[in-house]
């Protein structure tokens, strides 16, 4: 009885599974706020891959290498009554490499995932003055992020379509320390966040 229970929950442990993920965020930058200044969020893009294997049943690893835009806006206040507020836009782009656990539910129709992201930063904009700066010096090279988020999953054949809303919480202070405004840090300390929405396809490989 007890190898027979044993084999059941074998049977029942998710297939490893490959695909790949498209998705935007409304992402921003938080944390210390310069004096008259304030900012908002803005739409990036997330795109990459997705392998997950089963672990237990209903609970599966997923690891998701992407490439990930964090878009803001940063308005600071004119400095006369009749002046019009200075509009500038923060751009960064990451490798971004979620490590996620997912708990089924619903029979494998929904899902509910957490995890960690490790970020590397390959490029950081300012532009709204004048020609665009590279302030890539101005953030560190690496981030560290936490993930929680909700999904649906559509069964076509073999193919399960995911779509997945997601908050993401950036957990490591972007801003070198070293660095001052005039250089586009803009603040001693920021951090990331923002929903991101991303439909997937996982395609079986290997025993089913």
């Amino acid at each position: 009885m007890l190898v027979a229970g044993i084999s059941g929950a074998t049977d029942r442990v998710q297939a490893a599974a490959i695909g790949a993920q498209l998705g935007a965020d409304r992402s921003g930058v938080d944390g210390d706020t310069p004096p008259n200044s304030t900012y908002t969020d803005e739409f990036g893009l997330v795109a990459g891959l997705q392998g997950e294997f089963g672990v237990a049943h209903d609970l599966s690893l997923s690891l998701q290498p992407s490439f990930v835009q964090i878009k803001s806006g940063v308005s600071i206040a004119p400095a006369t009554r009749n002046g019009s507020p200075t509009e500038f836009d923060l751009a960064f782009d990451y490798v971004s490499i979620p490590v996620v656990v997912k708990f089924t539910q619903a029979s494998g129709r929904t899902y509910v995932s957490g995890g960690v992201t490790v970020d590397f930063l390959t490029a950081a904009t300012l532009s709204g003055q004048g020609p665009d700066r590279d302030i890539k010096s101005a953030y560190t090279s690496t981030g560290l992020g936490a993930l929680l988020g909700f999904g649906v999953v559509f069964p076509a054949g073999r193919t399960r379509l995911t779509t997945e809303l997601r908050f993401v919480q950036g957990l490591s202070n972007m801003h070198t320390g070293s660095v001052s405004e005039a250089t586009g840090a803009l603040a001693p300390r920021l951090h990331s966040s923002g929903l991101q929405l991303i439909v997937g396809t996982l395609l079986p490989v290997g025993r089913p």
